[in-house]
């Protein structure tokens, strides 16, 4: 599935599957997040709902640029943000934030999120080396 091609036929981030893959994602944890206790474990639920906002606020931010190397930016930031939150589930399953079960549940869902990610950064990639080849 060209993620890419699938854009330009899309009325909103809405309409990405990417986007609402990646929206679920946060939902997920903000609802896990708000069960943490005070003290350093709220930092910690601060820190997971961060990272994981800025997996889709970064998509929703390239959404619109017409300029390849721009969105591949952004996109790039979202990649960044969604490694943050790989390692905040981790820290949130050492310190016994989150039972071994939620971790890897999260840690599935947040997989299907990289895998997409990934997916519409190589097609955008993919359509910029097609775009310069024909100039």
């Amino acid at each position: 599935m060209n993620m890419e091609r699938s854009e330009n036929k899309t009325k909103s981030f809405r309409d990405l599957v990417v986007w609402q893959k990646a929206h679920a994602f946060v939902v997920n944890i903000f609802q896990h997040a708000k069960t943490f206790s005070d003290g350093p474990e709220t930092l910690v639920g601060e820190l997971l709902c961060e990272s994981a906002t800025a997996i889709s606020t970064n998509i929703v931010g390239g959404y619109k640029k017409k300029d390849r190397d721009e969105k591949l930016l952004f996109l790039y930031t979202a990649q960044e943000a969604l490694e943050e939150c790989r390692y905040y589930i981790v820290l949130g399953a050492d310190i016994n934030l989150l039972d071994t079960f939620t971790a890897d549940e999260l840690e599935n869902s947040l997989g299907e999120v990289s895998y997409l990610l990934n997916s519409y950064v190589k097609s955008i990639q993919r359509r910029k080396e097609e775009e310069k080849a024909d100039n």
